[in-house]
């Protein structure tokens, strides 16, 4: 390619030296005379211009400095475009000496550019250094201001404290001096820029620098070399790093999410008129629109979706963070799922440069948590009576403290009773619920619902409550049992539908009702006792059931209203019963201290039972009745009274065990005298069979002897007189 440009350069010269000034081709008349090429171009300006002598005889003289070195270039053959790097050593002719100007510095700026060029630079090619970065690229441009085309251009620069050459790259022998060449034609006017390769150290710091370049190069049709020195400028930019940092990474699904993002500026060059816009959130989320700053945010109120959103940050220092704070609303559909913020920071460079940087942030939708804001307070069941009473009689029904405790259970049903449920519901969340349908079933078939299970209710506040009643009943074979209700709701909150379940116990418990019947006072052993029988008409058991006469003494009520007509002048004994049955009377007795001269007529009794139900409860009655007293019996009368007591029943009674042990006797006589017997006629037929064989036996004998047998129950007597 040089070789080539060599020739064309030869063969244009010296076929028409005159084309190097005016650019066209002589007649041959003019070849053979020079001097008269010269002249005519001479005359031609004198006859337009009125030009001095002077102007001719320098261009005379310019002629033939031409046709010299033309002669020397062809005989001699120099090669007019050897660099100085590579060719023998040169004759540097000072730039002093030239007349010609100089290649000119124009700007000095770090690249990632490593081949040398003529063409112009562009702002893509411009790289930010920062301190420590290693291995980098010096890009200086220069323009050829002088008049000639120039080649074999080279630059040493001498470098600054923080920067080292790279040794062994384009001949670098010095660990402070970067060197460059540029091989191409320069023509005059044309800028070209040279690559200075160097290590940029820690100890360099962000700021301008200066460094000594000399300039080596080569004119076109001239020999020798020329030199020339300048200060070249050029400065560590520093470098912006930017990050993006998510405060909060989850997200909520249906509500508005202030989301934080921390912009930091991680390099050591500032970040000027940054403005960040929200490109896309996938996934179903939407973007919401809102004002930024560098630590506050206003929340947007808009609940569409927004194509974009851009926030003016303005500056951002190195080493400085910015806040920006867009509103986020996930859909109800995205919950537990992954989505993405895509984010552009558009900025200006250590260059002044606009530059655009595209981030994504992973974002997680959390689901929903099962929240309930509803809740179940129970009431109490309200009855016609309560389950542990007596009927037929004015009673009084106490529960010891120990049913207190226990009885924060807050639903006791009663089995075989119609009763009324009753709840309430309360919204516990702080927003309105509308449009709720509330639904009751029963967790058992034997536990029916009767009344209302299913209400409806337009609107709820929040901390408001809705009461519910229906009616249920509890078959007898769940007595002592627990059971369950279900709730279940639907209702609309912040525009989503929800469902909520909520369970509530009850405990199923029987019916105990306790009467007294048949009360009287009998006498045993002269002594009166009250006697009679206690009922139990619910459909399950009392539990260690016990009585006592209840003394009126205790009672000033009591007392005074029925002071003349108490049996009871001392006190009583608790009597223990055991376990009272349903439909089964359980008798008692209770010895009385009755007052001799009390009279005959009806008296109030109060009795005091108490029994515990299944669940252990203690339970106390005072049952109050009356009892018939006939008074005091006499002695005469009470001697008869025994006497007229013997009766039939009472003496066979009491004669049964004399007549019992007699049949057993007899029967044990008559046993004996038969066993005897049969022995007495066991011996007659062994000495009848005896005599046999000693002599004939006649009919007589044999007549005898069947007699005997065949009477088997005769005596002793008897039987002698038969013998012969």
């Amino acid at each position: 390619m040089m070789e080539q440009e060599r020739n064309n350069l030869k063969e244009k010269y010296m076929n028409d030296p005159c084309s190097f000034f005016e650019e066209c081709t002589l007649e041959p008349m003019r070849r053979r005379n020079p001097l008269s090429c010269c002249m005519n171009p001479v005359a031609s300006m004198k006859s337009r211009k009125n030009s001095s002598p002077l102007i001719s005889l320098g261009l005379c003289l310019l002629f033939i400095s031409v046709i010299s070195y033309l002669v020397l270039f062809t005989t001699s053959e120099v090669n007019v475009f050897a660099q100085s790097s590579n060719s023998s050593p040169a004759t540097i002719v000072p730039i002093s000496v030239q007349t010609d100007r100089a290649p000119s510095f124009l700007e000095a700026y770090w690249t990632e550019d490593s081949i040398s060029t003529s063409t112009s630079t562009t702002n893509n090619s411009k790289k930010e250094i920062g301190p420590g970065e290693g291995t980098s690229t010096l890009a200086i441009v220069f323009v050829n201001r002088g008049r000639t085309d120039i080649t074999g251009v080279t630059g040493y620069l001498t470098l600054p404290p923080g920067f080292r050459a790279i040794e062994g790259e384009n001949n670098v022998t010095s660990p402070n001096v970067a060197v460059a060449s540029y091989d191409s034609i320069i023509k005059a006017g044309d800028t070209f820029t040279m690559y200075f390769t160097m290590d940029v150290l820690p100890q360099a710091k962000v700021g301008p620098y200066t460094g000594d370049l000399t300039l080596s190069y080569s004119k076109i049709l001239e020999v020798g070399q020329i030199s020339t020195s300048m200060m070249i400028p050029f400065r560590v930019t520093g470098k912006v790093i930017l990050d993006t940092t998510l405060l909060n990474q989850n997200l909520t699904a249906g509500y508005p999410n202030p989301l934080q993002i921390l912009i930091t500026n991680e390099g050591t060059a500032n970040a000027t008129g940054a403005v960040v816009t929200v490109v896309d959130v996938s996934g179903g989320t939407t973007a919401s629109n809102s004002s930024t700053s560098k630590s506050s945010s206003i929340n947007g109120s808009s609940s569409t979706t927004v194509d974009s959103e851009s926030f003016n940050i303005g500056n951002i220092p190195a080493g400085s963070s910015v806040l920006i704070t867009p509103i986020i609303y996930p859909d109800y559909s995205s919950e537990g799922t992954i989505q993405t913020l895509d984010l552009e920071i558009a900025y200006n460079n250590a260059y002044g440069i606009r530059t655009d940087s595209d981030y994504s942030i992973g974002m997680i939708v959390a689901p929903n948590p099962p929240e309930s804001v509803l809740s179940i307070n129970p009431g109490r069941i309200s009855t016609t009576s309560s389950s542990h009473d007596n009927v037929g009689n004015n009673s009084k029904s106490n529960v010891n403290e120990a049913e207190d405790e226990i009885n924060e259970n807050p639903i006791k049903l009663t089995a075989g009773r119609l009763e009324n449920l009753r709840f309430s519901i309360t919204n516990n969340g702080s927003l309105p619920l509308t449009d709720i349908v509330f639904s009751l079933s029963s967790g058992t078939n034997s536990v029916k619902i009767l009344g209302d299970s299913r209400w409806r209710v337009d609107y709820m506040t929040p901390q408001s409550n809705f009461p519910m009643s229906t009616t249920v009943y509890a078959a007898e074979d769940v007595i002592n049992t627990p059971t369950e209700f279900e709730i279940r709701a639907e209702y609309i909150e912040r525009g989503q539908s929800k469902t909520d379940t909520l369970n509530i116990g009850a405990y199923v418990d029987g019916q105990i009702r306790i009467r007294t019947y048949d009360l009287d006072i009998n006498y045993v052993g002269g002594a009166p006792n009250l006697v009679g029988n206690l009922l139990n008409e619910g459909n399950t058991v009392a539990l260690f059931t016990t009585i006592e006469l209840f003394n009126p003494a205790n009672n000033p009520e009591s007392s005074q209203s029925n002071s003349n007509k108490s049996l009871v002048t001392g006190p009583s004994q608790q009597q223990y019963l055991g376990d009272l049955s349903e439909n089964s009377p359980l008798p008692f007795s209770i010895p009385l201290s009755i007052d001799s001269e009390s009279p005959a007529g009806n008296y109030p009794v109060s009795l005091n039972v108490t029994y515990s139900d299944n669940l252990r409860m203690v339970h106390e009655l005072l049952l109050n009745d009356t009892v018939v007293y006939e008074g005091q019996p006499s002695a005469s009368s009470n001697s008869n009274s025994n006497n007229a007591a013997f009766t039939l029943e009472n003496g066979f009674t009491s004669i049964f065990p004399m007549v019992l042990i007699i049949i057993i006797v007899i029967a044990v006589g008559l046993f004996l005298i038969r066993r005897r017997i049969k022995r007495k006629k066991e011996g007659k037929r062994i000495n009848t069979k005896i005599t046999s064989a000693s002599r004939p036996s006649d009919s007589n004998t044999i007549n005898e002897v069947s007699d005997q047998d065949s009477d088997f129950f005769l005596d002793d007597e008897s039987t002698s007189k038969n013998k012969p």
